[in-house]
């Protein structure tokens, strides 16, 4: 009996012993130095940047802003530095609301961070000082003190139970004057950003909540933003690439009871769902509003080359192997953006081979295509990439052998089957407005020999080059 006690017991030992092996194993990364992450993302980040992939740079600062916020690290100084570098890559990736948003947000935590020298510019610098200035001395001001605050002051929600609406506050400072404050919302799983006005209640306060609606998932992105009468952003605090994280937990209604009347729990955890009223949620607007114009018009001109064979529409053999001009083209679309990075679009586009001298040439090449774009950026302004397929004529002008100089230019029709592919570059000057530039090469394949019985088709490759301006509405 005394024997098999011990043996027992030993055996005891030696599975406790095992027990604490593993959970020393188990809990040693969970023990990592938080602060090492953060800073290994960001030089990640800055790698990305000086490769000029900006969207891989800001990818990683998030990154690291989420590390931050679960390891409630949101006001250490290595988080400023996130911050700052983030702001850097919102500029070189064309979004300076969000290099603003930034900049603001490290000086909030570290008045005196700078920028490395590496990455100076009068641009940036311009911006974090004006980022000090609108932080004023970096405290936060109390609620009801107006006078003392610039901006948007928000104190980000970092976690919140699902199903159940998030009230969300913010003070706006004198400075401001909104026709309008709004947090914008993506449930996890959408496209979209959607809409919710926030009301004002006293002095510079301002209040409203993310539905319950939206509350599920893993996550919830948001921002807080601030319009003028021409529904122009005035100031904002994230953006719509650059978002709050709003992490969820837990589950079901909260309770009420009169011991907590609140509906909080023994923890720690979010506020209860207010009651539905109209000074705290503006319940008659539409239920969604797009971060983005949902459809483009985009008119360009420009010119063209082609690398043609064959004969002219005259019947004139093509001797001066191979280059045709395209000397004039304007192209007309309409264009639906399904989401802020790929768009579909249907293409007039227009030939005018007006340099052609001899009697009886046509005068214009008409053609339809549809074309799918994908963008780089999803602030509106960067390169982006095209596909396009569709049926028309393609013209280009040549010059033919021969000692009349009145007569020595002829047109040669490409098509009708149409195949191509661009890129191009869009500046963003406002919400609605936009500057392009493209370059297409379209195959124009002759898979019928002619048009009727007057137009003679040939296979060929055109370039063009394109600038216009695209209103999105």
């Amino acid at each position: 009996m005394r024997v098999w006690y011990k043996t027992t017991q030993m055996r005891t030992r030696c599975h406790v012993a095992v027990v604490l092996g593993v959970i020393g194993c188990l809990a040693a990364p969970v023990s990592a130095d938080p602060r090492s992450d953060i800073a290994a993302k960001a030089r990640q980040a800055m790698a990305s940047y000086d490769a000029m992939d900006y969207e891989a740079a800001r990818r990683l600062l998030n990154q690291a802003l989420a590390i931050a916020k679960r390891a409630r690290l949101d006001r250490d100084p290595v988080v400023a530095r996130v911050y700052l570098d983030l702001g850097i890559a919102q500029l070189a990736a064309s979004d300076p609301e969000a290099a603003k948003v930034a900049f603001l947000s490290a000086v909030q935590i570290d008045p005196r961070i700078a920028i490395d020298p590496a990455y100076k510019s009068g641009e940036l610098a311009r911006m974090l000082d004006d980022a000090r200035a609108a932080a004023g001395d970096g405290g936060e001001p109390a609620a009801d003190d107006c006078r003392s605050i610039r901006g948007i002051q928000h104190a980000p929600v970092e976690g919140a139970r699902r199903g159940v609406a998030q009230p969300i506050e913010v003070l706006i400072g004198g400075d401001v004057s909104p026709a309008r404050v709004v947090v914008m919302y993506r449930p996890e799983g959408a496209i979209d950003f959607t809409e919710v006005r926030l009301a004002r209640q006293t002095g510079c306060r301002y209040a409203g909540t993310i539905p319950a609606a939206a509350m599920h998932g893993a996550v919830v992105h948001y921002y807080i933003a601030a319009y003028d009468a021409s529904n122009r952003v005035l100031t904002a605090k994230g953006s719509s690439s650059s978002p709050n994280q709003l992490e969820l937990g837990g589950g079901g209604a909260p309770r009420h009871d009169a011991e907590d009347p609140v509906g909080g729990g023994a923890g720690p955890g979010p506020a209860a769902e207010p009651e539905a009223s109209a000074a705290v949620v503006e319940t008659a607007r539409p239920p969604s509003r797009t971060a983005f114009p949902r459809f483009a018009i985009s008119v360009s001109g420009g010119a063209g080359v082609g690398y043609v064979s064959g004969k002219t529409e005259d019947n004139n053999v093509v001797q001066q192997c191979c280059l045709g001009t395209n000397p004039g083209l304007a192209s007309v679309e309409l264009r639906y953006n399904l989401s802020p990075r790929l768009s579909l679009g249907l293409v007039g586009r227009f030939g005018f081979p007006w340099t052609a001298n001899v009697m009886g040439h046509s005068t214009i090449a008409p053609a339809g295509l549809v074309r799918l774009g994908f963008a780089f950026s999803g602030t509106g302004s960067g390169f982006h990439v095209m596909a396009e397929a569709g049926v028309g004529i393609l013209r280009n002008t040549i010059t033919l052998s021969t000692d009349d100089p009145a007569m020595n230019t002829d047109v040669v029709a490409q098509g009708p089957l149409l195949l191509g592919s661009g890129v191009g570059y869009a500046f963003r000057l406002s919400e609605h407005f936009s500057l392009l530039l493209d370059l297409d090469a379209i195959a124009a394949l002759a898979v019928v020999d002619h048009l009727g019985t007057a137009i003679q088709l040939h296979t060929s490759i055109d370039g063009d080059l394109r600038a216009g301006i695209a209103v999105g509405f």
